[in-house]
Order: structure tokens, then C-alpha cells, then sequence
């Protein structure tokens, strides 16, 4: 939540900025503002709403100059307004600070500010640090060890870059829990929120790490620890393409998302399948002497990724026998949960920032449980503080409704369940080719899928007042339906529920009137007939049915208001596949409704915050 950029070099730096905001706006995009050193003088420009609404503004009032920083923001302290975007500055208007996270203690700190005569302007608990750096500046220190200082007093998780008007040669800042990365360009040095903001002109970056601090001029990074000793590190080169953040004239990123599922699903399989039917995981994994022993995991998630750690139960449980329990990340860590030596935990993230989910990574490390994490970001704080970590291999996900990381997360759990089938010998050699062969036919299958798209954006009128929503399915389709609600309400704004499709009698059918749109994930196999039955319950109640079928039912379409058919596949398959359709039914009713797929509203691509 949140994003900062940072920049120092020989552009015009407010041009810089902005396009880096843009790259971070899936991090929050309630109001944004940058701060910059013009002709010596510290400039603030901040605006309510989105990068456009600032880029106005800067038109109307521009700066110049070379060193600057700037801010997207998801508010947590602070309604969305003018005076709560950042940057903010200290009393006198000499230092600014762009800050993502929560200063905890910001109450008592304030009241102490206040007490010695500082004015705050705003009600975010970002403008203590200003204040507490002016405070600090105020006892003749000089601006390191007035920064230093007023770390020491920062409780939370934080990332923030300081600009100071007498120093106008450097940027300044400090990281402890949310995500910072330095990039290092031709005679230029960029910080940010995650590595796309810096894109294409950074050529090589390092991820600060928590307990960090130090600043960049425009050539070099001098970093150091909270015990303010020098820190050695490394710049990598970054492998990110500038075409992976554009739109590839789809009108918007969910869109385009989707729409690459194939491409993902092609890339996954031929790195991880190899020949003979082995599955292949080359990261940093668990040895298979502690695998195969292995005899309960606890995954841990939230939301879309909690609902492909449901799958990956079910994957789990079928392939490797191995007990499986699923939690939410933010219910996990304070459970206080049972696990012995033979457990593990998979944290599942596509972001790898997820704040409740890298909290349960301590709870579980606390107790010395091992940790693999699947992840999108393997840079991220999640893929660095596991024990090990698998990477999603989706690309860059740039709407916030995640949907290629979810059938990514999907894919590689399936292969995972497979991989530790193979580890603990459970699965005869003839059944797992038979299986590779149809996780192989999953890209064209999706090809088919989307090749249909119109289909479904033909029905998108007939809900442009719908109200609610209701999802049903069974088995491996349950976390499907509760995945299409979930789509369906961040982005349409449309109420949605998802239920398991034996819990319909108890409770929800209450809900159906014939005002109410029931989605039904009715593809072939063992709970077909029950799938059926539910279609039954609604059509009694003058429910309206859309049904996600298997392509060649003749039986389930007959019955339904709305049909999609899928490609025939076995039932552990059918949830990679049926939640494409219900993505595009999110997407193409939000357009019909006015609603920007990319941003919804009050939502962040990055939860760093609890």
C-alpha cells in the first residue's frame, strides 16, 4: 500500500516522478504529491485523487529541478484529501517525507511534538517524522544523526525517503517491514516501492532490507544498519522489460491479464515438467529426506491467494496424501497454532509484501517451522524471510484485482502436490504422465476459453443494475465460486457471495429472489449431480442461472439463463479453467457499469499494512 519514488540525477525530476507514481498507482491511488529541491527551495505539490489530478495541477504550478520525491497513497491515517497526501514536511517547510506503512506510537510522539511547539497540518501519522528530524536538527545535530535518532524512535513498519532542503545533493531514508528498493541508472540513483517504478532508465537495483538506512546521491548508494555500522551489497541487474508495464493495447491491465493466462500457463509447464515426468522446482527448496517425512502442512493466505490455498488443499490431500490445513494470514498469526517438526507452512502471496502473511511467517519460524513460500516477487520480503520459496512465475501483475498470479498460484501448487507425490513414491509412473498430458492441453484450453470472450461481454448489460450476486460450487469449485464473487466485488462494486454448494439449503437460498443472478461451476465429474440439484433449487425460486459448464452439456445449458462451456478436463483441472470465465464476467460488468477495473476503488494491489 502506498508507493514513493525517489529521484536524483540529471532529468527534470518532476517528469521522472510522475512516471514512476504511474507505475506504482496499483499501490494506492487515493492522492499523491511529490516534493522537490527548485533552485534550492523545498517545492511541495499535492493533490487529491489520482496521478492525472496531480499531473494537472503540475501544469498549473510546475517546478523544476533535478532531486525530488514523491507519493501515491492508500490512506489509513486520514481521509483522502489534499492536506493527508504526502509528502508532508516539518514546521518550517525545510524537509519532506514520503512515507508507506504505519508509525504506531504516531500518538504519543505528536502530543510530545506539539508539546514543544510544533504545528501539524494533517491527521496522518506520517508528519511525526519531519517534525521529530526538525526536533533532532534543533539540538545542533547534523542531518545523519538527527535522522538516526528519530528512527530509534519509530514503532511499526515503515519505508520512507527525506528530502532536506539544505542538503541538496541527497535523498535520504529508512526501511524496517515495508518494501524499499534502490536503483542505479547512468549518473542517476532512483528509490522506490518496487522495481517497475524505475523501469527502463534504472539498469541495476538493490532491495533494502529491514533495520536499514543510509542515502543515495547520484552515483552512489551508502547504506548502513541500525547500529550504524556500513552495510556491504550487491546491485543486480533488473530483468523487468518496460513492455511487461504497458498495456499492449488492451484498454486496461485486468484485461490484458487475463488475456496472457495461456502465455503463463505455457511458461510455467515447460520449466517445471521435465522430461520422463519429473517435476522440476530449480529455486531454493526443502531437502527431499525432510519432504518425505513430511506429514502435515499449514497454508497461509490472504484473500485471492487464500482461495488458490483451497485448491491447493485439495491438490494436496488427493496427489500426496498429506494432511493439509488452510488459514487466513491474519487469523493465523494469532491462533497460536499447533505444529511439530514434521509440519511445514506454505505462505502463498503474489506481491511477497503481504504484512499478515509475512507476520505468520514469524509466528510459524518462531516455533522452528519450516516455511516455503510461493510467490511472484522472488526479491520480496516474503521469498527472503522463508526457508525457501517457489516462484509463481506470472510476470509483472499490474491490476489490482489479481488474476494471472492466480491461476499461476493454481498451476504451481498442482505441480507441487505432483512433485511431493513423486517424492514419497504415492503415484505409479502411468498416472502422473497421464496427468502431465492434460496439464500440457491447459494453454490451448485457455486459448479456447478466451477466443469466446465476447460472449460473456454481451451479457455484462443485463447486470448493470444488478444488486447482488450469488456463486455455487462443489469440490475443487468451492474456492472458484468464492474467487468469482470476490473478483466480482472488487471491481464491479457488485455484492457477491460464494458458497460451497452443500451449504446452499443451509441458509443462503434465503437469498434468491428473481432479482438475484446464482453463477453455478458445473463442470463434468463426481459432484456433477449435485451441481445439477442446486441449478434445480434456484430455478424454483425464480432465480436467474448462469451456469460454467462443460463444453458437449446438453443437460446444464437447457437449464440455464446464462451458459459458458469450458473444455472437457478432469476435475482437479476444471478450477485453472472455470475461473477464466468468471474473471471476464468481473471485468466486462464493470465496464458496463462505469467502474475502473484497474483501481477500485478503496483497494491496493500491495497490503503492507495490518
Amino acid at each position: 500500500m502506498c508507493g514513493i519514488v525517489g529521484y536524483i540525477g540529471p532529468k527534470s525530476v518532476d517528469s521522472v516522478l510522475l512516471v514512476g507514481l504511474t507505475r506504482l498507482e496499483y499501490r494506492g491511488y487515493d492522492s499523491a504529491g511529490i516534493a522537490v529541491l527548485d533552485s534550492g527551495e523545498l517545492q511541495v505539490r499535492k493533490e487529491k485523487g489520482k496521478i492525472k489530478d496531480l499531473e494537472r495541477l503540475l501544469q498549473a504550478h510546475p517546478v523544476e529541478g533535478n532531486i525530488g520525491i514523491g507519493h501515491t497513497r492508500w490512506a489509513t491515517h486520514g481521509e483522502p484529501n489534499r492536506k493527508n497526501a504526502h509528502p508532508h514536511v516539518d514546521t518550517h517547510k525545510r524537509i519532506a517525507v514520503a512515507h508507506n506503512g504505519i508509525i504506531e506510537n504516531h500518538f504519543e510522539l505528536k502530543q510530545e511534538l506539539v508539546r514543544e511547539g510544533h504545528v501539524f497540518h494533517s491527521d496522518t501519522d506520517t508528519e511525526v517524522i519531519p517534525h521529530l528530524v526538525e526536533e533532532e536538527l534543533k539540538k545542533g545535530m547534523e542531518i545523519e544523526a538527527a535522522l538516526f535518532n528519530t528512527i530509534q524512535r519509530l514503532r511499526g513498519r515503515y519505508a520512507f525517503v527525506l528530502l532536506y532542503e539544505k542538503d541538496p545533493s541527497r535523498i535520504f531514508f529508512a526501511r524496517d517491514g515495508s518494501p524499499l528498493v534502490y536503483g542505479h541508472g547512468k549518473g542517476e540513483s532512483f528509490l522506490a516501492s518496487d522495481v517497475p517504478a524505475i523501469v527502463p532508465a534504472a539498469l541495476e537495483h538493490y532491495v533494502i532490507e529491514n533495520q536499514q538506512w543510509g542515502w543515495v546521491t547520484r552515483d552512489e548508494l551508502h547504506l548502513l544498519d541500525y547500529g550504524k555500522q556500513s552495510v556491504g551489497f550487491e546491485l543486480k541487474k533488473i530483468e523487468m522489460n518496460v513492455q511487461d508495464l504497458d498495456k499492449g493495447g488492451f484498454d486496461h491491465f485486468m484485461l490484458k491479464e487475463i488475456f496472457e493466462q495461456s502465455g503463463v500457463m505455457r511458461g510455467i509447464i515447460n520449466e517445471r515438467i521435465a522430461e520422463g515426468g519429473k517435476v522440476v522446482f530449480g529455486e531454493k527448496n526443502n531437502s527431499n529426506e525432510f519432504l518425505s517425512r513430511l506429514s502435515r502442512i499449514i497454508i497461509t493466505s490472504a484473500g485471492t491467494s487464500w482461495h488458490a490455498g483451497l485448491v491447493g488443499k485439495a491438490y494436496l490431500e488427493r496427489f500426496a496424501k498429506i494432511s493439509t490445513e488452510v488459514d487466513l494470514s491474519s487469523e493465523f498469526r494469532y491462533r497460536n497454532p499447533v505444529a511439530e517438526g514434521d509440519t511445514k507452512v506454505l505462505a502463498i502471496s503474489q506481491s511477497g509484501e503481504t504484512a499478515d502473511t509475512i507476520a505468520s511467517i514469524y509466528e510459524a519460524k518462531a516455533k522452528f517451522i519450516r516455511v516455503l513460500s510461493f510467490v511472484n516477487n522472488t526479491s520480496s520480503t516474503i521469498a527472503r524471510e522463508s526457508n525457501s520459496f517457489i516462484d509463481l512465475k506470472a510476470g509483472p501483475e499490474i491490476g489490482v484485482a489479481s488474476t494471472k498470479a492466480y491461476t499461476a498460484q493454481l498451476m504451481n501448487l498442482l505441480l507441487y502436490a505432483l512433485f511431493l507425490a513423486g517424492v514419497k513414491w504415492i503415484l505409479d509412473k502411468d498416472e502422473r504422465m497421464r496427468i502431465f498430458d492434460e496439464i500440457r492441453r491447459i494453454p490451448d484450453q485457455i486459448d479456447q476459453i478466451l477466443s469466446r470472450a465476447d460472449v460473456i461481454r454481451q451479457w455484462a448489460a443485463d447486470f448493470r443494475e444488478t444488486k447482488d450476486f450469488v456463486f455455487l460450487g462443489r469440490s475443487f469449485n468451492y474456492p472458484t465460486a468464492l474467487e468469482g464473487a470476490l473478483k466480482l466485488k472488487e471491481v464491479s462494486y457488485i455484492h457477491a457471495s460464494g458458497y460451497a454448494g452443500g451449504e446452499f439449503k443451509h441458509g443462503p437460498i434465503a437469498l434468491i429472489t428473481d432479482e438475484v443472478p446464482v453463477v453455478c461451476i458445473t463442470p463434468q465429474g463426481e459432484i456433477y449431480e449435485k451441481m445439477i440439484s442446486n441449478i434445480e433449487e434456484v430455478r424454483a425460486r425464480k432465480g436467474k442461472i448462469i451456469s460454467i459448464h462443460t463444453e458437449g452439456d446438453e443437460k446444464v445449458p437447457g437449464m440455464s439463463d446464462y451458459s459458458f462451456g469450458i473444455p472437457q478436463c478432469s476435475e482437479l483441472i476444471s478450477p485453472i479453467l472455470a475461473v477464466i470465465p468468471l474473471q471476464l464476467l468481473a471485468y466486462y460488468v464493470a465496464v458496463e457499469r462505469g467502474c475502473e477495473p484497474d483501481q477500485p476503488r478503496n483497494l491496493a494491489k500491495s497490503v503492507t499494512v495490518e
